[in-house]
């Protein structure tokens, strides 16, 4: 075979395994979030590979990357459990949201695009009928949207991604008090706010909803765990 063959080969092998553990990732998060696998349940890499129809090195790349990011624990020689829902975690990360996400605000009103701003109105066109519907598991995939792509017209990757980590977390706690959560329609207002305010250029008007729409959460979590 001819060498620039070969090198096309291990091109090839090495997206497709890294594919495979993109997918093993993606496939196990929303699991872990969904509490589709339990906080603190012990995750067999066997049952794993039968369940995804993957191979054992996906799985463990996508196990060590869930990890970083604090949503399992490897422990040597004993295997891998999910991370328990620990409420002093949680509290430092509201803390650091109520830092990052009105600051992510302030910056979607100096460098949102007009496509973008014209996204995030028509991301929440149907919220009320949503709402009146009780879809809350949509709801949720609309608040998610909304500070996700909040966070990409603050157009600074780095606070994306974190911001994107923080919230994964979160998640975990929505699915827990999915049905104790009653602000939904203030939340979904609050969006609406922060959004006209973005586009009006208020950064400061901005920074304070997203700051109490972050609170209120918080407040409402608390009281509901």
């Amino acid at each position: 075979m001819h060498p620039s063959s070969l090198l096309t080969a291990a091109r090839y092998q090495r997206q497709k395994k890294d594919s495979q553990s993109e997918i093993a990732y993606r496939l196990l998060k929303e699991k872990i979030v969904r509490l589709e696998f339990p906080p603190a349940s012990l995750l067999n890499e066997a049952q794993l590979m039968e369940e995804l129809k993957l191979g054992r090195t996906p799985i463990r790349e996508a196990l060590q990357r869930l990890a970083f990011e604090n949503l399992v624990v490897i422990l040597p020689r004993r295997g891998t459990i999910v991370a328990d829902l620990n409420m002093s975690d949680f509290q430092k990360i509201f803390e650091i949201r109520l830092q990052l996400e009105p600051y992510a605000a302030r910056l979607a009103t100096v460098r949102a695009t007009p496509d973008e701003i014209m996204a995030m109105e028509a991301l929440f066109e149907d919220a009320d009928d949503i709402l009146q519907q009780g879809d809350h598991h949509e709801l949720i995939r609309l608040d998610h949207q909304a500070h996700a792509m909040l966070a990409q017209a603050a157009h600074n990757e780095f606070l994306a991604e974190i911001l994107d980590q923080l919230y994964t977390h979160i998640l975990r706690l929505w699915y827990v008090s999915l049905h104790k959560v009653s602000r939904l329609d203030e939340a979904i207002r609050e969006h609406r706010d922060i959004i006209a305010a973005v586009k009006a250029g208020d950064a400061d008007l901005a920074a304070r909803i997203m700051h109490q729409h972050i609170t209120g959460f918080k407040q409402e979590f608390e009281a509901a765990l």
